[in-house]
């Protein structure tokens, strides 16, 4: 049917007419559980033949190398933990198919459980944006804290030891508190300078 612009629209079970053009929604999942839940949701779409309803489903995040006790290691990080965005044209038949997907528990928005609410343009601007920050994600994500001791690897202070005084996160440098000539000194380092203290 078409309302009184024209548009094309379904009606929900509830009642609610809603727009057929295709508009990005948030599907609310249970943390952790992003990933497959997308991928549930794209293998039941192909069986369904519903994937023409569907433009893209995106889970925001990113690979990074975290580093702790001097070691690197991988691991995938979720920007928005418990959410799965996707674009398509919403009908009654989609949204069934949605809510019997196991481990999700609905949409985000809308008055209740069957009548979601799609994305503004600047709710989707601000969600495009923290993915092309990085949400403050680094390429490079230390495992450093206050008091912590550690060792200088490179520079001029290299195989000096020191405690951290602080942690700055945003611009991925530390103060870290050297003895020289025996006399406390504070100095800036870079994360990828100093590696934790080892006891013997």
């Amino acid at each position: 049917m078409t309302d009184e612009t024209g548009k094309d629209t379904f009606i929900t079970g509830s009642g609610k007419e809603l727009p057929k053009e295709p508009r990005w929604y948030i599907l609310q999942t249970y943390s952790g559980f992003e990933n497959r839940v997308k991928k549930t949701l794209e293998e039941k779409l192909r069986i369904e033949n519903l994937a023409d309803l569907v433009e893209d489903v995106l889970v925001p995040g990113e690979d990074v190398t975290r580093v702790k006790n001097g070691k690197k290691r991988k691991q995938h990080v979720v920007y928005f933990p418990g959410y799965v965005l996707i674009k398509m044209r919403l009908t009654d038949q989609l949204w069934h198919m949605l809510m019997e997907i196991p481990r999700v528990s609905g949409f985000v928005g809308g008055k209740s459980r069957n009548e979601p609410q799609p994305l503004e343009d600047n709710e989707l601007e601000f969600i495009r944006s923290q993915m092309d920050e990085g949400i403050a994600q680094t390429a490079i994500k230390q495992e450093f804290e206050v008091g912590q001791q550690v060792v200088v690897i490179d520079g001029p202070f290299a195989n000096f030891a020191g405690k951290i005084d602080e942690v700055s996160m945003d611009k991925h440098k530390l103060r870290v508190m050297i003895s020289i000539l025996g006399r406390s000194t504070p100095v800036e380092l870079d994360f990828d300078k100093v590696k934790p203290q080892t006891k013997e």
